[in-house]
């Protein structure tokens, strides 16, 4: 295991080899240095020890690796579960990880805090531009790659706790607990498959507010360390605040007397947008997309990347984001508390998951070109980025070299693998483990939902998908809001299902509330998140370029459930089109739970496109999909539903260009386009002009258990 505190070995090896070199210059020049006064020579010296002991006190990520431990596979929350003691050490190193003191670089604190607020440095990283951001690139061309480095730390201070547990039961067990340490990593969430039977696809694991685990002591009731975190008491000072009146622990859809998480409502929404959230991720499989264009969701906005993909991983993400906080002010809510919620880490290990996955699939794309869009703590808006750009504050050593993109690409270089990536993975053995976990009606054909949701059914010879396209802004409103989609009546669902949990037990039973749940209906399709910051601090203030982004909710999977039941006739558009046009519905709910007219919503828009499809041929192919066609009636009068063009800004163009006022031409009746605006790029605008960036190429080599080497590969 690498070192985690401050490395004086290092330090000391680092300044021996200085004194070493300044000998040998010495001997070669001594003419020059004979001046000096001992005083001066040690004045010089105590400098450089100084800058030697600050280069190598940077964190050195390199997740999960050492001597005790072997390449192995993260594991779904559920299935890693099945092993009672690595469960055990799981839930202990959390409990020790969020226990460390804040000033801790390594504490579940200061690397939470690296996503947004409290909108502070992190590891010897020089002092933010702008300190009220954090260093997540949302909504960029690094949101894929820049999230498994951090990933990496996270689970590599979260290791380096369950070291320190092991290390605290009696001498004669700990064989036991370092045997189930060798291929321990940290789980994720998977959201989107068919639960077990009796089972929600929200664990009770991660819903549960106390938890059995075995310490030194015997078997002890703690509490869940995956339901919250709490800053104290309080929340500090340099959090400036926060939601739900300053809550210092972290709510998800929160409710109040007392205050507290309504854990069973969010699993309840999680399950009724389970299917949308199973048909995106098929669709994005199914696209064909480079990597880039599936990757963030302003690849689709602002570039001709996206092509025939009409969706991004980052925007299922936001859905799954906005849905576990709650408009009523949860944590995961806010994109600038979020990482606070041990969900998000559950979270962020699948969609960093899926993304390894989608590499195999499309193993010739990767990182796409393109503009840091809004300014960071490490960046400036329009500085331009690709593979090699550095991840800043992420460090590969303790001299502090930043990765890129390419030294991360193959996620075996920081200790892991994934179920479907374990091993020798191939596109074939992928693409079929994607049928059988997101495939139409994967899982136990026999099952229905609580919903009453059509479960759906493959795809055959004649079938066409169709997907409502969103294009939204991430500053419309003063937080996150979310579009809830259906066909047919709208309705309030089963109003008997709505409940607050009994506090404060473990209880399971159905959360209540009297008006019911619109999202229990029949007829309910699925939710387009789009995730913002608390008070909307992230929005432009310089220019009048807000940050868009395009995704979609597939239709198809209800559309065949009126099909199955005879009131539509077929797939085809044109019996499709006119359906939508009479029963296609939508709602927008934003902060507070309020509903806010569609038509109100600055820079909204909706479309719907429909592509014919070919059936695979076999189980580890995946169904193709012809060239997507709008099918404008569909949301002809309804709001935002008129014909719409996005001109690109000059900061959508990569590298940029200079700023024109000049208004491009607008095709005959469609809304005007957004202005080009004045922006003006005083930062460097060519990738390697940037402090830090390098061109890499990455090479594993791979050991047997004794460290023999074995042989290498280019990654």
């Amino acid at each position: 295991m690498a070192a985690h505190s401050k490395p004086r070995g290092m330090v000391t090896m680092l300044f021996a080899l200085f004194l070493f070199l300044q000998a040998t210059a010495a001997v070669s020049h001594h003419a020059h240095h004979a001046h000096r006064s001992p005083h001066a020579m040690e004045a010089h010296l105590e400098e450089t020890r100084s800058l030697l002991e600050e280069r190598a006190n940077n964190v050195a990520i390199v997740g999960v690796v050492g001597s005790n431990t072997v390449l192995a596979p993260r594991l779904e929350i559920r299935d890693l579960q099945k092993n009672a003691d690595q469960w055990n050490l799981y839930l202990l190193g959390m409990e020790r990880f969020k226990a460390k003191a804040k000033t801790d670089r390594l504490s579940y604190y200061q690397i939470a805090g690296v996503h947004g607020r409290p909108y502070v440095t992190w590891n010897n990283f020089p002092t933010p531009l702008l300190n009220s951001a954090g260093f997540c690139p949302h909504s960029c061309v690094l949101f894929g790659s820049w999230h498994r480095p951090y990933l990496a730390i996270y689970e590599q201070a979260w290791y380096q706790s369950v070291n320190e547990v092991i290390a605290t039961f009696p001498s004669a067990q700990q064989a036991r607990w370092k045997s189930a340490a060798r291929t321990l990593r940290m789980p994720y969430w998977d959201w989107a498959k068919l639960p077990p039977s009796g089972q929600t696809n929200v664990p009770a694991s991660i819903r549960d507010q106390t938890v059995s685990v075995t310490k030194p002591s015997g078997k002890v009731t703690i509490p869940n360390p995956l339901y919250s975190y709490t800053w104290g008491t309080s929340l500090p000072n340099e959090m400036g605040g926060g939601p739900y009146g300053n809550f210092p622990t972290t709510l998800r859809r929160p409710v109040a007397n007392p205050s507290r998480s309504n854990n069973n409502e969010m699993s309840s929404r999680m399950n009724s947008l389970r299917i949308s959230l199973r048909d995106r991720v098929y669709g994005l499989f199914m696209s064909g997309a480079s990597w880039g264009s599936v990757s963030t969701s302003a690849i689709g906005v602002r570039t001709a990347q996206n092509g025939n993909n009409p969706d991004s991983f980052e925007s299922i993400h936001d859905a799954v984001h906005v849905t576990t906080g709650g408009e009523s002010g949860g944590h995961m809510y806010y994109l600038d508390y979020s990482s606070f919620d041990p969900i998000f880490w559950l979270h962020h290990t699948n969609i960093d998951r899926l993304l390894a996955l989608y590499q195999v699939v499309s193993p010739n794309t990767y990182m796409a070109n393109g503009n840091v869009n809004r300014p960071m703590a490490q960046w400036n808006r329009g500085e331009a980025k690709n593979s090699n750009s550095p991840l800043k504050p992420f460090t590969k050593n303790t001299a502090g070299d930043y990765f890129t993109s390419n030294d991360v690409k193959n996620t075996r270089v920081l200790g892991y693998t994934y179920p479907e990536t374990n091993g020798s993975p191939t596109a074939a053995s992928v693409r079929s483990a994607i049928s059988s976990l997101y495939g139409p009606n994967s899982g136990n054909k026999k099952r229905s939902t609580p919903t009453g949701q059509y479960e759906g059914r493959p795809f055959k010879k004649g079938d066409y998908n169709t997907v409502l396209s969103i294009i939204a802004s991430k500053h419309a409103m003063d937080g996150s809001y979310s579009i809830h989609c259906f066909i047919g009546d709208i309705g309030t669902g089963n109003s008997t299902a709505n409940a607050t949990a009994p506090y404060p037990t473990n209880s399971t039973s159905p959360y209540s509330n009297s008006t019911g749940d619109f999202t229990e209906s029949p007829n309910y399709v699925g939710a387009y998140g789009v995730l913002g910051m608390y008070g909307g601090s992230e929005a432009p203030k310089d220019n009048d370029t807000t940050i868009m982004t395009e995704s979609c909710i597939p239709l198809t999977t209800a559309l065949q459930g009126k099909e199955a039941t005879g009131e539509l006739k077929s797939l085809h558009p044109d019996d499709v089109e006119p359906y939508l046009a009479k029963n296609l519905h939508y709602k927008v709910i934003g902060p507070g739970g309020v509903e806010v007219p569609a038509d109100q919503i600055p820079d909204f828009h909706v479309y719907a496109k429909s592509c014919e499809v070919t059936p695979p041929s076999s189980p580890d192919e995946l169904p193709s999909l012809g060239e997507y066609v709008p099918i404008p009636k569909a949301t002809e009068g309804k709001p935002g539903g008129a014909p719409f063009v996005y001109v690109p800004n000059p900061i959508d163009i990569f590298p940029p260009t200079p700023p024109t006022n000049e208004q491009p031409a607008q095709p005959s009746g469609v809304s005007p386009a957004y202005p080009t605006g004045t922006m003006v790029f005083p930062y460097p605008t060519a990738p390697e002009e940037e402090n830090g960036y390098c061109i890499s190429h990455q090479t594993i080599e791979y050991v047997d258990e004794s460290g023999k080497f074995l042989y290498a590969e280019k990654a």
